[in-house]
């Protein structure tokens, strides 16, 4: 069985075991009572929000890419990508991120894709950086403290790699050694390596670095603010200072393998980050509803137009793994 399948199935048996702990215990009526007595004026400001940071998370990417690479094209690439996690297994819409954009620039799969992998390295600093400014110590348990001081501090360890591979004597040295082990996974986190190394060499200034970063933290941001008005909407009260913190982990959360668009692991990673801070299961679920569905649903909608406008074919995305494996 193909690793892509193994990971589709293991990804809907995770979701639909989630989706069960999200919701045991709650009754249906006290979640409809929730939509009920909601305020339906806010409906519409966590759209801005979800629309600043994915034009923020676009201007970041096109920046990065360089070679002339527009914004426009980035956030047309950006929206098929989301589209594409949100209805096909295996998580193929980052690969698909770099696949239009090789397409519409003329640029190389291997290159397009290597600007994603930089891009998402910044997305992972902006999340990092929002979890050490509104950690609520006080309000977690000591075990859940320190299981995530020890989550982080192992992603700033993959940071500080990140950016000794950005010299390139220490990338092709340690490519090469890979590639003598000749082994066809081991050869492709070589070309990784170094196609990693080679934009991280183009954008080395500290400013550049400080510049990007700022992007990505004011992009998990507004993401966090449309949090905190879909649960203005819900009327659920919760101070916004604990909000970065909530979406933060939950961003981090959702690269667990789960079913097409998150479904499940969603649910249950907003119920229980919201239980922290007293918010009841069944509004946390309420919530996880109203905000998947603000994003979920223009995401969708826009790139399938997005997809359509560029001529891509499903078939063709269901190709990109393979051409992923084989570059």
């Amino acid at each position: 069985m193909k690793k892509s399948k193994i990971i589709t199935i293991a990804g809907f048996i995770i979701s639909i075991l989630l989706l069960y702990l999200s919701l045991k215990d709650i009754k249906f009526q006290a979640i409809l009572m929730t939509f009920k007595k909601a305020d339906y004026r806010f409906v519409f400001l966590p759209l801005i929000f979800i629309f600043v940071s994915a034009t923020l998370c676009a201007f970041k990417w096109s920046k990065i890419a360089g070679s002339g690479v527009r914004f426009r094209e980035t956030f047309v690439a950006l929206l098929i990508g989301l589209f594409v996690n949100n209805v096909l297994p295996a998580r193929l819409g980052e690969v698909a991120r770099g696949y239009v954009l090789s397409k519409k620039k003329g640029l190389s799969f291997t290159y397009s894709f290597s600007t994603v992998l930089v891009d998402r390295f910044f997305d992972l600093i902006g999340l990092l950086i929002l979890i050490f400014l509104f950690f609520p110590k006080h309000h977690l348990p000591l075990k859940v403290s320190q299981g995530i001081y020890i989550l982080v501090a192992f992603l700033i360890i993959c940071i500080i790699i990140m950016f000794i591979m950005s010299r390139e004597n220490v990338a092709n040295t340690l490519a090469g050694r890979l590639v003598k082990i000749e082994r066809p996974f081991l050869s492709r986190v070589a070309k990784r390596i170094v196609e990693i190394q080679e934009n991280l060499k183009r954008i080395h200034s500290p400013i550049n670095f400080i510049y990007f970063i700022c992007i990505a933290f004011l992009q998990w941001l507004s993401m966090s603010t449309a949090l905190y008005f879909a649960m203005l909407t819900l009327d659920i009260p919760i101070k916004f200072v604990y909000i970065p913190f909530v979406c933060a982990l939950l961003n981090m959360g959702i690269s667990i393998p789960s079913s097409p668009g998150y479904l499940g692991i969603y649910q249950f990673l907003l119920v229980y980050l919201l239980a922290i801070f007293n918010v009841p299961k069944y509004e946390g679920f309420a919530v996880s509803m109203l905000f998947h569905a603000s994003w979920y649903i223009p995401y969708n909608i826009l790139g399938f137009a997005f997809l359509l406008k560029e001529h891509l074919k499903i078939r063709e995305i269901r190709k990109l793994e393979e051409k992923n494996d084989s570059e």
